[in-house]
């Protein structure tokens, strides 16, 4: 009896290891991805500023109808967070994810702005400049900037 509690205990132990781990390696694949989103992003706002001398605003770069004329490589999944769902709020407009001015959990966020780090609307101000971000589980941020 004493031997079978014991072979139960070890049989508890190894399940738990074997839970913790495969949750951190969910972690970090995700984190992998989002940090492959941010990157990608950021050449297509390259390739986009490299076209048209300027960077969009995030209204444009919500609109798909802009996007697909504008930056047609930029797929929506890009624009969507692994951890994402419609039930996300911050970042959820008619069920879809889109990409926000500010910092929240399980949403890419996108600040444009001018050359003096005002705000731009690329019709009297030109949009010069953008930070990119992503919330990293663990509590860190992937963080992308302009080229320029």
């Amino acid at each position: 009896m004493i031997e079978l509690m014991v072979v139960i205990v070890i049989l508890g132990i190894l399940v738990t290891l074997v839970a913790a781990t495969y949750g951190g390696v969910q972690a970090k694949n995700r984190n992998g991805q989002r940090e492959v989103a941010i990157d990608t992003l950021k050449g297509d706002l390259e390739s986009y500023y490299a076209q048209s001398n300027m960077y969009p605003t995030v209204t444009e770069l919500n609109d798909s109808s802009w996007v697909s004329k504008n930056i047609p490589d930029l797929t929506v999944s890009t624009l969507q967070d692994p951890s994402w769902s419609d039930k996300v709020t911050a970042c959820t407009v008619d069920h879809h994810s889109v990409v926000i001015d500010t910092a929240a959990v399980d949403c890419y966020t996108y600040q444009p702005v001018t050359t003096d780090g005002s705000a731009c609307d690329n019709i009297q101000k030109i949009c010069a400049h953008y930070t990119l971000t992503a919330s990293l589980e663990g509590g860190l941020q992937y963080v992308k900037s302009s080229l320029n």
